[in-house]
């Protein structure tokens, strides 16, 4: 009998693995799935568990809600669990094995070497996974936010430690067809070795795993040319689209620019025409009529503007310790505490009074002003400090400072807001009631840079 162990972080492929082993007719034990049958099964399992946890096991059930309460967070109370659960999933593991006598048993546990089933194996393989990658499985399997999934990873042992502690390593980059063609290759080959004679560890490497190349060693000359012209009109767009308002203005001329007419009601369509339909100025669709009816299906494309932004609330004007601010919406794209670092522009409309709607854009030109959210002193910011990140700035901070100058020759109160209204009323035309109808929002001020000595970021 060959047992292999396999092992490795969440979300890295151990089961697309354990396929591939079932493939070559191998017994497969998933010791995370033993061990919740376990919870539900074992008497003596969950009598111990109760002794150790009293209140855990009702009426014969566990709750795993409160254990994982009583747990989570608490390395002694965890470590008191482990070591009830890892014996028990251990001998089932070894009674399964006797009772089925498999020429090839393949043992899945993120804990093999914790929990002694490494002892069982003859050969054990670290699956890992790029971080990033892991995160967006995590995400997609569990319907959990990058926060959690990133967490949860964090949690585990790193990628290299599981390689450190393995005979093999199996590298998933994310081709699924390529990873499961070196799991089958790295299972043949350990279980054939007279096949592969002259085959060592550094040569199985080289031959069974994936080997990744940086994109830039396949692009020909052609395709560099090509990259770097989108590359150009992706910046370009990235300073024309800093809003949803802009994108869509911007979609509506490249479009009739390739030819898209405006689609009304009633409009008649031949196969070939391209039309589009502007959504209030917040989102577009566009369409080319194809020949076949819709019953036999359509081809979509769907995206969305994920632009980083803070939208100025209705009435927002307001002083505070002379200094005069707009009260803004965080809206997301970059972290809160970022904010406090970037000069800012303000981009929108305003509808005015006589139904005309005027566009604003402060920011932006090489004279024009920007805006920033004020931060604390270093000095002055010890509590601030101890903070996790997530809190150290709170969207309610994240008010935009609009300037400190008084207006001259009046005595009343808000004298720095009256100055602000009056430059603005100046420029704009505008009140403080024409706020009410305005869309304003605070962006990062300037134009797209590129990054790097080699010009290889945006």
């Amino acid at each position: 009998m060959t047992v292999i162990g396999i092992t490795g972080g969440t979300g890295c492929g151990k089961t697309t693995a354990l396929l591939a082993a079932r493939e070559l007719g191998a017994l497969t034990l998933d010791c995370d799935e033993i061990y919740h049958r376990l919870l539900e099964t074992s008497e003596p399992l969950l009598t111990s568990i109760g002794e150790a946890f009293p209140g855990v096991v009702r009426e014969g059930r566990l709750q795993r809600k409160e254990l994982g309460r009583r747990v989570f967070g608490d390395p002694e109370g965890l470590k008191k669990l482990n070591a009830l659960t890892h014996p028990a999933v251990k001998e089932e593991v070894l009674r399964l094995l006797r009772e089925q006598k498999p020429r090839l048993a393949v043992i899945d546990a993120i804990g093999l070497f914790e929990g002694s089933l490494a002892s069982l194996c003859g050969v054990t393989i670290a699956v890992t996974a790029p971080r990033e990658l892991r995160i967006r499985r995590l995400m997609a399997r569990e319907g959990i936010t990058a926060e959690y999934a990133a967490a949860r990873i964090d949690a585990q042992r790193s990628n290299e430690s599981f390689s450190a502690l393995c005979t093999y390593t199996l590298s998933n980059e994310g081709d699924q067809a390529a990873f499961q063609k070196a799991c089958r290759s790295l299972f043949e080959t350990i279980l054939n070795p007279k096949e592969n004679p002259q085959m060592s560890e550094k040569n199985i490497r080289e031959e069974l795993l994936l080997q990744p190349k940086n994109g830039y060693e396949s692009l020909s000359a052609e395709d560099r040319q090509s990259m770097e012209a989108y590359c150009r009109r992706y910046a370009a767009f990235m300073d024309a689209a800093k809003t949803e308002r802009e994108a869509v203005s911007w979609a509506v001329r490249e479009a009739e620019a390739r030819g898209f007419r405006p689609l009304t009601a009633a409009m008649a369509l031949m196969p070939g025409d391209k039309v589009y339909r502007n959504n209030r100025d917040k989102s577009i669709l566009l369409a080319v009529i194809g020949r076949r009816s819709m019953a036999e299906g359509v081809n979509i494309c769907a995206s969305h503007i994920d632009s980083p932004r803070m939208d100025v609330k209705p009435n927002p004007l307001y002083e505070e310790a002379e200094i005069a601010y707009f009260k803004t919406h965080y809206y997301g794209g970059i972290k809160k505490y970022q904010w406090t670092t970037v000069p800012l522009a303000i981009h929108g409309v305003v509808s005015l009074l006589d139904g005309s709607v005027l566009t604003v854009t402060i920011g932006e030109e090489a004279g024009d002003p920007v805006f920033c959210v004020s931060d604390l002193l270093i000095h002055l910011a010890q509590d601030q400090m101890k903070k996790p990140m997530a809190t150290g700035i709170e969207g309610e901070q994240l008010n935009v400072i609009l300037g400190t100058e008084p207006l001259a020759g009046d005595e009343g109160a808000g004298r720095v807001k009256l100055n602000i209204l009056r430059l603005l009323n100046e420029k704009y035309g505008l009140r403080e009631e024409d706020f009410l109808s305005a869309e304003l929002t605070v962006v990062p001020a300037g134009k797209c840079r590129e990054v790097g000595l080699d010009r290889s970021l945006l």
